[in-house]
């Protein structure tokens, strides 16, 4: 890998605030200023987000925990896929990182595609110019918008190709510039917030201020998907990894804050022809422009157009600190899997897996941001996935330790975690809808992907470096046939008369069945090739025993 070497040793070159820097500029991106009226307010309104951001910070304070264990007894590069390799295997690590990639991959594009939102706050709509690509569901995208993103996507994947030690110190700049902006929007405009304006209704969906709390709870992966991505990062700090503790926990306390200031922020002024901040945000979908944002909209009626200045550079801030610690994030990833022979070894160079990333963002950003919903769906399931292998390897490796404190933190976050991929898959347990059927689907998808690479990795393993039962053979299987299940369940459940259910029926129908046959003919193959590979070392050695660790085995 193309990493800073001396004298065969990782460059360390990472400060404390480097690295503080790269876990609160991941974690906190565009939906910090778009989510207070999209979905914090009309759910649990201005207290109920608070208290829920407070439950939240408690619970990713204890999934910080446990990647700090990790990160002080198993320090590199590898991050969750090294942890997860040394607790479970190479099965369940390519499980693991097979997700976490597809989450950190969709920070990257949709903080680029939401640049053009900003420049819409400031600038109005001068770049809906040109024709626009497609118009599906009443998503115009226009070649204006589209090329703010594939700008900003070029130039920090260059930066990270030609000048690293300058994006690094950018990123640190723009995530204190970050902090600053909302410390000075939140102090001006709090004040203005009216009498009572935390009493009374905690949403305006309905329901108990229970459910609407817990709602927003269920979002935390989403909210704070970020910190971690230090993990990869330890073998270039200038400092030592015990030091990371703090990081962690001012990164994970900061990031809730802003959540909590931006929503209260959002509530400080109400637009003339509203009587109370519910009639406003019951209304944002008839509005547009700033009106729309309410965040926006507070600094703008408060401070006037350099309020909405100094919310635009903090937004702008979020959005380039999110792409560039995710372009970090997604290349370590690539990177550690190459090394790992389970992708191309092609990606163990930087520059490749770069330009990849670049190429792929550049593609998908190209559907425009309304379109690409389904992904952002997807963002918290990745999270928590790698939440869920990071604190069960935290609770195996701490009791083979006898570290009781760290075993019972890896538990409770492995519980905590399996609770949150719970409420992911099953539709109904929360306010919100966490997948929609688009986003099934590109579960589905994924999964076919991941199916065959780990195919190809498997085929191309050694018998003496692969031993291996197919563990992530099956859970993708698994998983896919759910997914594949649950999209066409809920494209039925849109029908609005059976004519289209039939529709749905003859047309989709062949595609998940499609699906599904294409995903058991690989199972089967997979199954015949770790088969062959088992009868081979047993022919070879006699009688052998799986480790935690194939590689080990020679």
């Amino acid at each position: 890998m193309e990493d800073n070497r001396i004298h065969g040793e990782y460059d360390r070159y990472l400060t404390p605030l480097d690295v503080w820097a790269i876990a609160f500029g991941c974690t906190i991106g565009w939906g910090a200023f778009m989510m207070p009226g999209s979905t914090f307010l009309p759910v649990a309104g201005p207290l109920g987000t608070t208290i829920a951001m407070a439950i939240s910070v408690a619970i990713m304070l204890v999934i910080g925990a446990n990647f700090f264990f990790l990160m002080r007894n198993r320090p590199g590069t590898g991050g969750v896929y090294a942890y997860t390799k040394a607790a479970f295997g190479r099965e369940h690590a390519f499980l693991c990182a097979w997700f976490l990639s597809l989450s950190y991959l969709t920070v990257l594009f949709m903080n680029a595609t939401s640049l053009f939102l900003v420049i819409r706050m400031v600038f109005g709509r001068r770049l809906q110019y040109g024709y626009y690509y497609y118009n599906i569901a009443g998503n115009h995208i226009f070649m204006g918008e589209v090329g703010a993103s594939i700008v900003a996507l070029a130039s920090v994947g260059l930066l990270f190709i030609n000048a690293k030690p300058l994006l690094q110190k950018l990123q640190t700049i723009l995530a204190i510039v970050l902090l600053v902006c909302v410390i000075f929007i939140a102090a001006i405009c709090l004040p203005h917030m009216a009498p009572g304006t935390l009493r009374g209704a905690f949403g305006i969906r309905g329901g108990s201020p229970a459910f609407g709390v817990f709602s927003i709870v269920m979002l935390a992966p989403w909210a704070f998907v970020g910190f971690e991505v230090i993990s990869l990062e330890t073998a270039h700090f200038d400092f030592k990894v015990h030091r990371s503790r703090w990081i962690i926990i001012a990164s994970i306390v900061l990031s809730g804050l802003v959540y909590v200031a931006l929503t209260l922020v959002g509530v400080s002024s109400v637009p003339d022809g509203y009587a109370t901040w519910q009639a406003y945000i019951a209304d944002l979908g008839q509005l547009d422009g700033v009106l729309a944002v309410p965040t926006f909209n507070a600094a703008n009626s408060i401070m006037g157009t350099a309020g909405l200045l100094v919310m635009a550079i903090a937004a702008l801030a979020a959005i380039l600190t999110g792409m560039i610690a995710a372009y970090r994030a997604t290349t370590r990833v690539l990177s550690t899997m190459a090394e790992d022979r389970i992708l191309s070894e092609r990606f163990s160079r930087t520059t490749y897996s770069i330009l990849f990333i670049m190429v792929v963002s550049i593609l998908i950003s190209i559907f425009g941001r309304n379109a690409l919903q389904c992904f952002m769906e997807l963002t918290s399931l990745g999270a928590v996935i790698g939440f869920a292998y990071t604190s069960a390897a935290t609770w195996k490796i701490a009791r083979s330790h006898n570290n009781r404190r760290f075993a019972v933190l890896g538990a409770l976050g492995t519980v905590i975690s399996v609770g949150f991929i719970l409420v992911q898959l099953i539709p109904g347990l929360t306010v919100l809808e966490t997948m929609g059927a688009d986003a099934f689907l590109l579960l589905t998808i994924w999964c076919m992907l991941g199916f065959m690479f780990y195919l190809r990795t498997v085929a191309r393993s050694s018998a003496a470096a692969y031993m291996g039962s197919p563990t992530a053979g099956v859970w993708l299987f698994a998983l896919l046939l759910y997914s594949a299940l649950l999209w066409m369940g809920k494209r039925l459940m849109a029908a609005d008369s059976l004519q289209a259910v039939r529709e749905t029926l003859r047309l989709e129908g062949p595609i998940m069945l499609a699906v599904v046959f294409i995903g058991f003919v690989v199972s089967m193959s997979l199954q015949r090739t770790v088969r062959r590979k088992h009868d081979a070392m047993v022919a070879k050695h006699g009688k052998v025993t799986k480790t935690s660790n194939p590689d080990d085995q020679t």
